[in-house]
Order: structure tokens, then sequence, then C-alpha cells
């Protein structure tokens, strides 16, 4: 599933080519994706300008005028490739944006398990799906709220981390690699995190975050921005995926664990 990195990285490269342009016409596929799309959504979105696109945890968001925002989440395996000229849809499409200067956005999903919806409002703030969701880790105060969080919390940190009521934007990629950072092992309750590591955390996650924004995000399977172009981050990840092979820190194995039916790659040694 694309984390921030890879959503943020889909945001700015649609940015620069889609502010300011005008949605001519939407064509749907008719299939549902994590819930039913809107049959009125293609009508809805005719005619309406492209504002500013922006990212929030693992949603993109395309603030419109008329007002309205256009919510859009990737799920598993979405993907949204800008096409510079018309273009017949490709297996598992499931909409096409046409603009006026003709270009094409087509968004893809095998496994549909993303999401598109359109809200009439006028803020983000104001979208249900938005407002359920925890701070973002690159934002400011994000160490103090992270250390009463975890104070208040006895389930074992990864899951904390994956919970996008508590952070947004954090999937298994990034979680381990930040655990790994910031020393911590990944079955820690949160409450016996001192102080001094959940700082350590968010600056670990901040850090882990940066790094994949500026190598353009991971692509282990299917991911690629909306140009087409796989994320360079592959080969900069520690633990992740790399089960049996030596910690780049202490050289001990790195060992996998399952934590609610996902994989935790971790350093025995480094992380306590």
């Amino acid at each position: 599933m694309p984390e921030l990195p890879e959503v943020e990285t889909i945001a700015r490269g649609l940015r620069r080519s889609l502010t300011g342009q005008r949605i001519q016409d939407v064509w749907l596929s008719g299939c549902p994706l994590r819930r039913p799309v809107a049959p009125d959504l293609g009508d809805e979105l005719g005619g309406r300008t492209v504002r500013r696109i922006r990212r929030r945890g693992k949603y993109l968001i395309f603030e419109l005028d008329p007002p309205g925002c256009w919510l859009v989440h990737l799920g598993m395996s979405g993907r949204l490739c800008r096409m510079r000229q018309p273009e017949p849809p490709a297996k598992h499409t499931h909409a096409v944006i046409r603009f006026s200067d003709g270009s094409e956005l087509h968004y893809r999903d095998p496994r549909r398990f993303g999401l598109m919806a359109l809200y009439d409002v006028a803020r983000p703030d104001l979208v249900p799906e938005l407002r359920a969701l925890g701070p973002d880790p690159l934002g400011r105060g994000v160490a103090g709220r992270l250390w009463h969080a975890l104070g208040r919390c006895g389930r074992d940190i990864k899951s904390f981390l994956l919970d996008q009521r508590r952070i947004a934007g954090i999937g298994n990629i990034y979680a381990c690699e930040a655990l790994f950072r910031a020393r911590v092992h990944p079955a820690r309750r949160c409450d016996t995190l001192s102080r001094t590591e959940a700082r350590r955390l968010a600056a670990a996650l901040r850090g882990v975050l940066r790094e994949a924004l500026a190598h353009r995000g991971t692509s282990l399977s299917d991911f690629v921005d909306s140009a087409g172009r796989p994320g360079d981050h592959g080969s900069y990840l520690r633990v992740y995926g790399r089960e049996g092979e030596r910690c780049r820190r202490c050289r001990a194995a790195i060992a996998r664990m399952i934590q609610g039916s996902r994989s935790s790659f971790f350093c025995p040694r480094c992380q306590v």
C-alpha cells in the first residue's frame, strides 16, 4: 500500500501539472471500490477547476472551484497515471478524468480497495475521512502529542503506528524503519516507552519519511508515481524485507515476526 512518501510524491507531481486545469468530463467503470463510487461523480466533477492538490495521511485531496473536495485513496494497489493526451483505458482502470488541455488522469486499481468521493465542502477539515485521522508525523508538535498518546495506550507500538487514528500516513514499511532507527522493539507496549524514547521515535519517523521522500518513495511491488516512474528508496531500507541479512548497525541477523497479520522486520540486538 502506498504510504505517506509515495502519496506525497504523487501529489507533488500532479500539483505541477494539474493545478489550474478544468475538468472537462469523467468516465467511470461502474465497478465499486472500497465502497461504491457515486454514479453522479462524473457530472459533479465536470466543469470544476483544480485549485489545489495536497496530501493528508494517505489521502490525496483535490480542492476544486466551485468549492468542493475530491478525495482519492489508492488502497492496496491503486495508481493515478497522468496522460498528456487521450489513451484507451488499460485493464483495471476505473476512472478517466479528462481535462481541458487534452490531458487525462487514469485511476487504476486491480484490487479495488481504493476510494474516490466528492464532498461539497469548502475545506478539507470538513471531510469525514480526514477528520478521523491522527496528526501528520511531519507536522509540528508531534513529539509531545505522541508521548501523551503512548502513555495512555497498552497496545504494542507497531500496531499503534499503523493506526491512522493515532498518527496518519504510516504503513508497514516506514513503521519498521522508524522503530529500527529509534531502537524500539516492535512488540514493546506503548506505555513502557519513556519520554526520551518517544522523542527519539518522533524524530525517527520524521527522518525516515523525509529520506524516503527525497528518493520519491519505495517501489517493492507496483508503486509508480503519476508519470509512471518507480521510487528509488528500496535500496536504502535498513530492516524491511531483509530477514536473515546482517544488520547494518550491529551485524546481527535481521528477524521477522507476525503482528496482526503483517510482517515486522527488526534487529533483535539493536531494538529492545
